[in-house]
């Protein structure tokens, strides 16, 4: 009789749970009185605050330590901050981790409160690259199907079984008493040209109460489960060769056969590509980015000229008012209409003043400071007054060759001629040869130091006398192939769209390069009738003023005279700040903003120290399953935290 200690002892442990379990009294979570639900409520459904990470809190200064914004009712101090276009694009590309975007301020499609899943970040291209989800695996996890795969199990059993008739040496009636043990470990591994190999090595042990057996209890391999087996299955016809498997990724699965059609874009090849068109959407964000700090900064300066020549026109219609009241000669209806235009005048200054603090708080908005950190910004900068005058067939080469928008389109050309490639090999029938060899051990005991013969199982298996081998071939064809010729189809339909979207794209650069170039001229033209303007209406008010201390005109046409100055003085602004904006909107169109803006796009730093580290840390997270201090599922930080300066006080002043 085989003994059934083991076994008993073994058993005995989940049933001692289970009655300790159920003797043990109520459990301590019942939701049979309202303590047990304040528990729940408390404890059980408590959910980490996601604000508490120790990583956000400097990240977080930048709002919670805002001051109350500046507006017409409450100035409030603050010191002046002059700053160069230079300054505030390093300030804005310094805050920039998450991208934002200026257009959609306010408005309800704010991807960054509506969607922050989908918004551009400097994380974007490392999210691509470590993507595992299908369609859009990243290069690691579409080198991974290449990893070599370890599996192993072991399993033990037993059973007692009557007899119902005579067999196997047993007697009708008789207990069959039986202990069985199965032992799998195997390496597999797909090749770069699709090959699939596995090594695999098996035991199977039995022990029963059977007679007329060589032991009692044995270990053996079969021809399912061999001892010691090398398989290998490769690909000759669909999905063959190197270039399939870089593309599509291997054919063939890990567990053997032919896998089905499930597309033509898992391979490293169309990662990588789908990689370098995650940058370019990267590029992109930067791009519009940078051309959104420069038209706010010059609307900011804008806004600074706008409330100075304000401001000079209410104390000059304030002085005027004052020269009215003073001389008796004039009569009611002047004084009240140069009372009447002073308030006019004021009216205007605030209103141009409450456009200076929206314009700097959407500056700060974009390049990513607080909301008030007790400064104030003001360009330093000032406008180019310059004639631009750029030739156009090298604007056009230069728009059609640096177009981030080209090179995205370029790079989904490539990745669905490939795909294409990769398609036509599945329209062949599926042809795979089979290769196998194994060796098989049997003995009493696996490791039995016993000459006897059959008594070494491990001995056995080394002397090579039971050994077995196949080779064959295995084909599979659907009739029709409808499958794989629709692929194809569908991809060759793509293919041809995105080529003539390619076509149309580059036109539609040449129309937004002309308009840009019509923008410039026009601009150009109104800055120059703006300065003549200006200067015509500076005269005009010098002649008037004189005119009306001689007391040869009235005060109602200084004062129109000096109402268009202030309008003439704005005009001009606004069109020199509009010839600026036209000059960066052509950059822009020719895809040279970045360049323009001496702004270049590289990998963040990685010295050999750091890459030595990097790799450690690949390998930790590839060998172990248990927490590492050398694995961190967070990201380095990319950037320091801005820094908030104690400001000192100081009463605004409008830019000259």
């Amino acid at each position: 009789m085989l003994s059934r200690a083991p076994v008993l002892r073994l058993l005995a442990v989940p049933v001692l749970l289970v009655l300790g379990g159920c003797l043990s009294g109520p459990r301590e979570l019942t939701y049979l009185n309202e303590a047990d639900l304040a528990h729940y409520r408390d404890v059980a459904t408590r959910i980490v605050d996601p604000n508490s990470d120790d990583d956000r809190a400097e990240t977080a200064r930048r709002a919670e330590m805002a001051a109350e914004p500046r507006r017409l009712s409450q100035p409030g101090q603050q010191e002046i901050w002059d700053l160069s276009l230079q300054e505030t694009m390093k300030l804005g590309l310094k805050n920039s981790e998450i991208i934002r975007e200026s257009g959609t301020f306010l408005s309800p499609s704010n991807r960054l409160l509506n969607n922050p899943e989908f918004a551009a970040s400097v994380f974007n291209p490392a999210i691509q690259e470590t993507n595992v989800q299908f369609g859009q695996r990243g290069v690691e996890a579409a080198s991974a199907d290449f990893d070599t795969t370890f599996s192993s199990s072991m399993t033990w059993g037993g059973s007692n079984s009557i007899q119902r008739i005579n067999n196997l040496g047993l007697s009708a009636g008789d207990t069959l008493e039986e202990d069985t043990g199965r032992f799998r470990a195997s390496l597999s591994k797909i090749t770069g040209a699709g090959t699939q190999m596995s090594l695999s090595h098996n035991w199977d042990y039995t022990a029963n109460n059977q007679p007329n057996q060589l032991f009692p209890s044995s270990f053996f391999g079969t021809a399912q489960s061999p001892t010691l087996g090398l398989q290998m299955r490769h690909p000759l016809l669909a999905g063959a060769g190197t270039e399939y498997t870089q593309i599509a990724g291997p054919r063939l699965g890990r567990f053997g056969g032919a896998t089905s059609i499930v597309g033509v874009n898992q391979g490293v090849v169309i990662s990588r590509i789908n990689s370098d068109i995650t940058l370019t959407d990267f590029e992109v964000a930067i791009r519009n980015l940078v051309k959104g700090i420069e038209d706010h900064y010059w609307d900011l300066h804008l806004a600074y000229r706008v409330y100075h020549t304000q401001k000079v026109a209410l104390d000059s219609s304030e002085q005027t008012w004052r020269m009215v009241q003073g001389d008796p000669r004039r009569p009611a209806a002047e004084k009240a209409q140069a009372r009447d235009n002073y308030f006019e005048i004021k009216g205007q200054t605030e209103s141009a003043r409450a456009d200076l603090y929206s314009a700097e708080s959407r500056l700060r908005r974009l390049i990513g400071l607080p909301v008030n950190d007790g400064r104030i910004i003001r360009p330093s900068d000032e406008p180019i007054t310059a004639q631009f005058t750029p030739d156009w067939k090298s604007s056009l080469v230069d728009a059609l060759t640096r177009r981030v928008e080209l090179r995205r389109q370029k790079w989904s050309i490539k990745s669905l001629q490939l795909q294409l490639t990769a398609a036509e090999s599945l329209t062949k029938p599926q042809l795979d040869v089979v290769l196998g060899y194994n060796v098989n051990g049997f003995g009493d005991d696996l490791l039995g130091q016993t000459n006897r013969p059959h008594r070494n199982a491990y001995r056995s298996l080394a002397d090579g006398n039971f050994t077995g081998w196949e080779a064959g071939v295995q084909f599979n064809m659907p009739l029709g192939m409808r499958t794989a010729q629709a692929q194809v189809r569908n991809l060759e339909l793509r293919l041809a769209k995105a080529r003539k979207a390619l076509d149309e794209q580059e036109v539609e650069i040449s129309h937004e390069l002309a308009a840009a170039f019509q923008a410039l001229d026009r601009a150009w033209a109104t800055a120059q009738i703006g300065f003549n303007r200006r200067k015509a209406a500076t005269e005009s008010v010098r002649a008037y003023q004189a005119e009306y201390e001689n007391g040869r005109t009235s005060a109602d046409l200084l004062l129109r005279a000096q109402v268009s100055l202030a309008q003439a003085e704005i005009a001009y602004f606004s069109s020199l700040v509009e010839y600026n904006k036209a000059i960066s909107e052509l950059q822009y169109r020719k895809g040279t903003s970045l360049q323009h803006n001496s702004v270049q796009l590289a990998e963040g730093p990685w010295n050999n120290q750091a890459a030595y580290r990097d790799a450690l840390r690949r390998a930790e997270a590839r060998s172990h399953a248990s927490r590492s201090k050398l694995i961190h599922a967070e990201p380095e930080p990319f950037v320091e935290p801005f820094e908030q300066a104690v400001p000192t006080i100081e009463e605004p002043a409008p830019s000259n």
